[in-house]
């Protein structure tokens, strides 16, 4: 419509000049003699027709130009993404088609970066969407910046970014370039006054001469094999035959989450743990299985990491939280001595920004009778001290009496010195890395010695995790962790198998009855037992 106007347009222009040229010479033709008007009307009437022709001249021009920048504008928006600038999907393939057909011809190496943001829907939810594109165009730029100019950088969708790397000379090279964009994540990002880290996940694609793979497959590898970074928080991950096999299991995982979902086919495993120093039962972690129909029973870390990337880890841990929590009440009925047990939950991040998480906690305690102060929500190091200024939830729960523990305590990014701002927590879990090395490694123990220093120094009660054998219960007696996990003591098992009756009294010696389980017998008759097994 709009150029249909502006076509008219020369048109008008002539057409008012000769609408004025004929009422000028009206008004002669009333006042002159014949001859004058006869004069006038000549020169009046060419003089008009050449401003008329000019006028048309000049706006036919101005519309051609205008008209040239209107499509040259319009072109560039069907190829770019409109929040980043970057190229956009489909420009995204029809440059790798001309990147790919170059490297063939000139005989060289083609990388295919996928980049997905890691914990981007926490950011985008918890600080807002405005926040969410903020950090993408602050991302676009570092990706820019962080390779070559004629490489290709494209925003896949969401918070996903394809780079094309032409013509380099080897495998190391693309791996070169991924190293490069992390390190342009590790600068701290700000976000409307919060600063903040963004990490990435990088697969990785790599086509040499004479590979018969099409973009759509290089796409597809490269975001298949970026999964594994994610998974392992490697960084990147270079894509090879098996990681294809991995991504068909991933999609199908993805397809029987949701139908387990529907059927409730999660089951709760407790796992003790144990005050070796007073010989009780201290209390359980409450992990989920899987009770897959075809698959058999599936531990977290076959799933989990698939419900953290969906979305779905929010759904499962509310079922995981209900039912560890009614658990924990019916015990309570069951043995007095069940009330001095905590019951230990892991909170996914997810969890923990969604705003109405602290009422969901209130109303899932007061559902199940147990009272507050048996519940101990773990919250992962990293996701503590990414939202310290903003995990204002973590208040609110302290003040319902829940208990905060920081699971996984050493292998995150914090540092002892955040631990002083960590007053809402009541307890750090040593990870089983530290515990695994603690005989073999100084670094470690001083490491574990370091961590026990500073708890007690700020009234924090430490708990060791995945404590295999006696001589790592001595040398953490030693060091001060009177608190212990693993599979010296129990596996995870479901909730049948605990006795409230035996369970839960304090171990003097070993108590009848309890042979099938192991639980306090590795300390109260060290030799005599034999450490199960581990699972997968």
């Amino acid at each position: 419509m709009k150029q249909n106007r502006l076509a008219a347009s020369p048109g008008a222009v002539v057409f008012s000049g000769l609408l004025a040229t004929v009422a000028f010479l009206g008004v002669l033709y009333s006042v002159g003699e014949a001859a004058y008007r006869d004069l006038v009307f000549s020169g009046l009437t060419g003089l008009f027709a050449t401003a008329g022709a000019g006028a048309a001249a000049i706006w036919a021009g101005w519309r051609a130009n205008f008209t040239s920048a209107d499509l040259a504008r319009a072109e560039h928006d069907a190829r770019h993404d409109k929040l980043t600038g970057l190229y956009n999907r489909s420009a995204l393939f029809e440059e790798l088609e001309k990147a790919a057909e170059l490297s063939q011809a000139n005989e060289t190496t083609l990388g295919v970066l996928f980049l997905d943001l890691n914990r981007f829907k926490v950011i985008n939810d918890s600080m807002g969407h405005d926040a969410g594109d903020e950090l993408l165009r602050i991302v676009a730029g570092r990706l820019r910046a962080s390779v070559r100019s004629f490489d290709v950088v494209a925003r896949f969708g969401g918070d996903e970014f394809v780079v094309i790397c032409r013509d380099l000379l080897s495998e190391k090279s693309v791996v070169a370039v991924a190293q490069q964009i992390l390190r342009a994540f590790e600068e701290p990002v700000s976000l409307f006054g919060k600063v903040m880290t963004a990490s990435a996940s990088i697969g990785i694609t790599i086509a040499k001469p004479g590979d018969p793979r099409r973009a759509e497959d290089l796409v597809r590898d490269a975001d298949a094999v970026m999964y594994k970074a994610k998974r392992t928080r490697s960084g990147y991950a270079v894509f090879n035959d098996s990681h294809r096999l991995e991504a068909i299991e991933r999609l199908d995982t993805e397809r029987d989450l949701v139908q387990a979902i529907k059927e409730d086919q999660f089951m709760v495993y407790y796992q003790p743990l144990v005050n070796v120093s007073e010989k009780r039962l201290y209390g359980f972690e409450a992990l989920v299985r899987w009770n897959h129909p075809t698959r058999g029973v599936l531990g977290p870390g076959q799933f989990l990491a698939v419900a953290e990337e969906t979305g779905m880890i929010a759904t499962i841990g509310e079922r995981v939280l209900r039912e560890a929590c009614a658990q924990a009440a019916v015990w309570n009925h069951l043995s007095p001595d069940a009330r001095f047990v905590k019951m230990s939950i892991n909170i996914a991040e997810q969890q923990l920004v969604d705003a109405n998480f602290p009422s969901l906690v209130a109303e899932i305690l007061d559902w199940s009778g147990l009272p507050p102060e048996q519940l101990v929500l773990e919250i992962l190091e990293d996701v503590v001290v990414d939202h310290l200024d903003g995990l204002s939830c973590l208040r609110e729960l302290r003040a319902l009496g829940v208990e905060l523990a920081i699971d996984d305590f050493g292998t995150g990014q914090s540092s002892l010195s955040y631990v002083k701002q960590f007053d809402m927590v009541s307890a750090l879990k040593i990870d089983k890395t530290f515990v695994d090395e603690m005989e073999t490694s100084s670094s470690n123990r001083a490491i574990i010695e370091a961590v026990v220093a500073m708890a007690k120094a700020l009234e924090l009660r430490v708990i060791a995790e995945g404590v295999e054998d006696k001589d790592q219960v001595k040398q953490l007696l030693d060091f001060g962790v009177d608190i212990m996990q693993g599979y010296l003591f129990n596996m995870p098992v479901a909730a049948d198998v605990i006795d409230p009756s035996s369970w839960f009294k304090t171990r003097e010696r070993s108590p009848e009855g309890l042979k099938g389980v192991l639980v306090s017998q590795a300390f109260s008759q060290p030799a005599s037992v034999e450490r199960p097994k581990r699972r997968g």
